[in-house]
């Protein structure tokens, strides 16, 4: 179990060494509204460090730090914890920034995806950790897991939004989603237009998987057609093709073993002249 001091410390910069658990983009964010607050008000809200050693590592408040150091501060104030897992840590950083709203929507599904491949969790663990449903989990995790880094990359740079990404999910290929993604940034399409876009894709795509599924069927019924005829010419009733709802069957009447063998070689014969016309 961790503890934490319960009194809010100064902590020199020059000892916080780095991050235990980094969600954050590296995006060159605008840290002059967090400057002028700072220099106006001080750090209203302390940083969360984990002790090691003689030094500290950020939980939360990485934005805060960098705005403090950019600043020339000597020191910020922070809640420290003693003898935290990295597990907890990541955990309670991940909470903090939640409730401080200071993520994207982006930053949210790489903390989820971190926290998922780090520490094991599952994603119905993590939706009760952290107050979220498994559905938004599910639908975060999987959208930068299944979409083509170009487009996850494009996301992350404010380039297209979250929204846009959840419409290009509905797409059957990494291809495809590239190609609407292209799309999305040379015409300037909204979600609404995207949704329009995509909806009319995929009605084209399942009529042409109709068009096709129905040509194989007329196409496996025009050759059972030409062995049924070839059939019938060569011993009429002997060999019979018939069809039932539940499916095919294959009759042959012989008289001796001799004769059966001859049939069916006639038979092998009769398919295989029919598949080299159908290829042909």
């Amino acid at each position: 179990m961790f503890k934490s001091s319960l009194n809010i410390q100064q902590i020199g910069v020059s000892k916080i060494t780095g991050s235990l658990f980094q969600m954050r983009l590296e995006i060159d964010y605008d840290m002059n509204e967090m400057m002028d607050s700072i220099r106006a008000n001080g750090i209203l809200n302390p940083l969360m460090l984990k002790k090691t050693g003689k030094d500290y590592l950020v939980i939360a408040g990485h934005r805060r730090l960098k705005a403090a150091k950019q600043l020339g501060l000597d020191t910020v104030p922070a809640v420290v914890y003693d003898n935290i897992s990295d597990k907890d840590a990541a955990l309670k950083g991940m909470v903090d920034n939640l409730n401080r709203r200071e993520l994207t929507p982006m930053e949210q599904a790489i903390g989820f995806q971190k926290l998922i491949a780090e520490f094991q969790f599952t994603q119905r663990e993590l939706a009760r950790a952290l107050g979220k449903s498994q559905s938004i989990i599910s639908e975060y995790v999987r959208t930068i897991e299944l979409l083509p880094e170009k487009v996850v990359n494009a996301i992350a740079n404010g380039v297209i939004t979250f929204a846009h990404a959840r419409v290009l999910l509905r797409l059957s290929t990494q291809e495809e989603m590239v190609q609407v993604f292209e799309r999305i940034v040379n015409e300037n399409i909204t979600v609404d237009e995207l949704k329009v876009l995509v909806t009319r894709q995929k009605a084209v795509e399942e009529l042409s998987r109709k068009q096709k599924e129905l040509a194989r069927i007329n196409k496996i019924l025009e050759e059972s057609s030409m062995v049924d005829k070839n059939l019938s010419s060569l011993w009429k009733k002997e060999i019979l093709l018939k069809r039932s709802r539940i499916g095919d069957r294959l009759q042959v009447d012989f008289r001796s073993g001799d004769d059966l063998v001859s049939k069916l070689e006639s038979l092998l014969d009769v398919l295989r002249k029919n598949k080299t016309a159908a290829q042909a």
